[in-house]
């Protein structure tokens, strides 16, 4: 094992969006005041409190305000999937699953005050498939146990049904898309900024081959890599679709890099890998139209000169070689069986499965490993059995038909990403934020790309 030793605020909400705007001063700035907002909800957890509140009341007011746009509501969401890992790593005083509620509650507020009709049927379809096991779970366990298995493990499916059916309602052009993007970046750069404060005033931090908390900020390293690695997908993107304003583009390639760097030195790959897989994924498509291929072609060499000769080498020193050989470890870190388990489960009660949060009580008599789901989609078979395989074929399904249904290569990339990051996500962690729930339901929105 290498061992390395290393050295009262409130959320402003302007109007017309001035903080969160195309203007690069404006963006610059909304982005940096998240480093001292962050640093100080970690020293202060009722502040962390506030601004989980805050933002919850603030975007209530926006989903009922004739003022606002269904795209301004849009940010809220944005802005509190970015922040729900931030509310955890500081210890705000709310529930767990307040980011997932608090996301449904916002849309839904919008929803019914706009009274907008436009339904996607197969995502209530796949919502309301998941119901028929609770009764297993409510029967099975004391009613305050068996509350708290069945929110954590339906609460990330019914987001998705919510977020699906509020964009299903929205057409976004463009600079919607970029941003929704920078409002989710501010609260992930206070996450990175707690992470880098966390890593600079340790006395000691140990580099294996397991995950590190020390450089995840004090909070769950897979949580943490997996928003900083979103993060970074989000820049990214950015970078390949903005073509006018190219004078934020340094600062998002320079974000790019920073959140990529704190992802990896989490020592989670989860984080780097989901987003370089989701970006691969939109590459494909970028480089097909004939406005962005030459800037694709152009950001991947400069990334692959970075990364390969600036930005690993340092890395890889700071830690003595450990985040390479993390890296090149392939092992799924017991999520092999913990998916066996699941398909085990599933082969003994196929037809209504187990119910939500049970397989977590029968995983161990099967392989010996407990613990809550890390896979959802095989998650989805244990503990809903038939219901649970209809449910994953509608969520590919639903994909699938968002990504033929977008007419331009940019908004194709843009769905293909953000469905792709949702899928893989599942696969490696559940759905234990919001995240996956709120980009595969950003893919239901029309794109306006001229």
């Amino acid at each position: 094992m290498n061992r390395v030793i290393a050295p009262t605020a409130r959320v402003v909400w302007q109007e017309e969006d001035a903080v969160v705007t195309e203007r690069p001063s404006a963006a610059l700035f909304f982005l940096l005041i998240h480093v001292p907002i962050a640093i100080l909800m970690k020293q202060m957890p009722s502040l962390a409190t506030f601004h989980a509140i805050a933002t919850l009341i603030v975007g209530l007011m926006w989903a009922i305000s004739k003022r606002k746009t269904m795209q301004d509501v849009a940010c809220v969401g944005a802005y509190i999937m970015g922040a729900e890992v931030l509310w955890r790593m500081t210890k705000a005083n709310v529930f767990w699953e307040y980011g997932k509620y608090a996301t449904a509650a916002v849309f839904l507020a919008a929803l019914l005050s706009r009274k907008q009709t436009n339904k996607p049927m197969l995502a209530f379809i796949y919502f309301l498939l998941l119901l028929p096991s609770v009764p297993l779970t409510l029967t099975s366990l004391p009613l305050n146990l068996a509350r708290m298995d069945i929110s954590f493990n339906l609460s990330g499916p019914f987001a998705l049904m919510v977020c699906s059916w509020f964009f299903a309602n929205l057409q976004l052009t463009k600079e919607d898309i970029h941003r929704l993007w920078i409002t989710a970046l501010g609260p992930i750069v206070g996450i990175a900024s707690i992470a880098l404060y966390s890593t600079l005033t340790a006395t000691e931090i140990y580099f294996g081959d397991e995950s590190n908390p020390t450089t995840s900020g004090g909070f769950g390293p897979n949580q943490v890599a997996s928003a900083l690695g979103l993060g970074a997908l989000f820049a990214l993107l950015y970078i390949l679709t903005e073509e006018r304003n190219n004078r934020l583009k340094p600062t998002m390639f320079a974000l790019m890099l920073f959140l990529a760097s704190q992802s990896a030195l989490t020592f989670s790959r989860g984080g780097l890998w989901i987003a370089a897989i989701s970006g691969f994924v939109a590459f494909l498509y970028l480089i097909r139209d004939k406005r962005t291929r030459f800037r694709v072609l152009s950001v991947a060499g400069l990334l692959f000169i970075v990364t390969q000769y600036v930005l690993l080498p340092q890395l890889d020193a700071f830690t003595g070689g450990a985040l390479s050989a993390r890296f090149r470890n392939l092992s799924p870190t017991n999520r092999e069986h913990l998916i066996r388990a699941d398909l085990a489960i599933f082969e003994e009660h196929p037809f209504l499965g187990v119910g939500p949060g049970m397989a977590t009580y029968h995983r161990g008599a099967v392989v010996g490993v407990t613990g809550s789901a890390h896979t959802e989609l095989t998650r989805l078979l244990a503990e809903h059995g038939l219901f649970g395989l209809i449910a994953l074929l509608l969520l590919i399904t639903m994909g699938w038909k968002n990504f033929q249904r977008e007419g331009s290569m940019q908004g194709r990339a843009i769905v293909a990403g953000m469905v792709v990051w949702s899928l893989v996500y599942m696969l490696g962690n559940a759905m234990r934020t919001v995240a996956p729930s709120f980009n595969f339901g950003l893919s239901f929105a029309k794109f306006n790309f001229k």
